[in-house]
């Protein structure tokens, strides 16, 4: 089964390729003169030909890499992961604990990533980003290194403000582009088991205005800010890296409750906002995990106004991988309205595959081709703003 799987996958790269290239293909003009004779009694008006209405959405290949983010285990770059880079064209990694030791493995990955985007040519960095949350969540051990929300947030807005200005100064000094982070979850649920000191508290007033005050300090210090998890894990018992868990909170309480906090955080500029792994039937996401209800994630863009690049949570996560594949899991929540998606499994061969089926729910219309460009699109000006800058094009130098 794994051998045919491969087969079909292959074959679905090698139609989406033929396609673009039909797609793509543009007439050569004739050069050759026509000669043409009016009449004495007939005059010759030559219309100019109409415009195109339909948009140019460019190379598909492009676009689906865009809206992924791979991740991989250990510190090297394989040539499987080489290629998802170069010729997938993917533009955005993940970083964890295991992939670097220490602020210089960081930086030296950053490098590569770099270098990379410069040899293959691409359009837009390659965007680095990890989870520096502060307290147990911290991926780089380092002297910028925040304390937990709860422990930042006592010291007020000003205070967090600071904080994240500093972790954020050190991060972008490693050549990270986008942290995963503030938390603005309201925690309200004593039964969590994976927010706890990760919230800034359980009081939306208080929670809000520091939510706002972490985005700044990131900006401040130079990189991009995520808000998460919406909409909202704080009112939730479990932890959706185990199993999905329910939230019964209804419309009304998640108002009042969860979502200024992300209102604080949008109105303060935050650049993504991350889609999580809750049931919400109080939302009108009915048995569909929050990240792929259409109904809840459309909410960002309707309810909160928000503008930026919408991101879904890993879906490699235990809760989503007990019920779904990675590539079936990608590709529901690309087309639930994530934008960019945090494929999170650490193979990148198996994320090649994810790659695959977005490719082909493209071609079988399942996925809108325009909505994707439109995706793409914001993931791309979010790599130009806070990805690092590189020579297009650089030659490798052989000897």
């Amino acid at each position: 089964m794994r051998g045919l799987r491969q087969g079909l996958i292959a074959l679905v790269v090698i139609v989406a390729v033929i396609t673009g290239v039909v797609l793509n293909a543009r007439p050569i003009p004739d050069s050759r003169p026509v000669a043409v004779a009016p009449t004495p009694e007939t005059t010759t008006t030559v219309e100019p030909p109409l415009a195109s209405s339909a948009p140019d959405l460019g190379s598909l290949q492009e676009d689906v890499g865009s809206v992924l983010v791979v991740s991989w285990r250990g510190p090297a770059i394989s040539t499987t992961l080489r290629s998802l880079l170069d010729d997938g064209r993917v533009g955005g990694v993940l970083l964890f604990a295991s992939n670097f030791s220490g602020p210089e493995g960081v930086k030296a990955l950053s490098d590569s990533m770099q270098a990379l985007a410069s040899t293959a040519c691409l359009d837009h960095p390659i965007l680095v980003m990890l989870d520096e949350e502060g307290g147990q969540v911290n991926r780089v051990v380092a002297t910028f290194a925040p304390p937990s929300e709860l422990v930042a947030g006592a010291g007020g807005p000003d205070h967090v403000r600071a904080v994240e200005r500093e972790s954020g100064l050190g991060l972008h000094q490693l050549g990270v582009g986008l942290n995963l982070a503030p938390v603005a979850d309201v925690r309200t649920n004593p039964r969590d088991q994976v927010i706890g000191d990760r919230s800034f508290g359980s009081n939306s007033a208080m929670v809000s205005p520091l939510v706002g005050a972490a985005v700044q300090g990131l900006h401040e210090g130079g990189v991009g800010a995520t808000l998460k998890h919406f909409p909202g894990l704080g009112g939730a018992a479990g932890d959706p890296h185990v199993a999905i868990p329910t939230d019964p909170e209804s419309e009304a309480q998640w108002q009042r409750v969860q979502m200024p906090a992300f209102q604080a955080g949008i109105a303060a500029g935050a650049d993504a906002v991350m889609t999580t792994a809750v049931y919400v039937p109080g939302l009108g996401a009915g048995s569909v995990p929050a990240m792929f209800s259409p109904t809840v994630v459309g909410r960002l863009r309707t309810q909160l106004g928000f503008g930026g690049v919408i991101i879904s949570d890993s879906v490699s996560m235990g809760g989503i991988g007990a019920r779904y594949s990675l590539p079936d899991a990608t590709v529901l929540a690309l087309a639930a309205g994530n934008d960019l998606v945090l494929l999170g499994n650490g193979d990148p061969a198996y994320e090649g595959e994810a790659m695959a089926a977005v490719t082909a729910a493209v071609l079988a219309g399942r996925l809108d081709r325009a909505l994707l460009h439109e995706s793409a699109m914001k993931v791309n000006r979010l790599r130009d703003r806070w990805g690092r800058r590189f020579t297009h094009c650089r030659s490798v130098r052989t000897v």
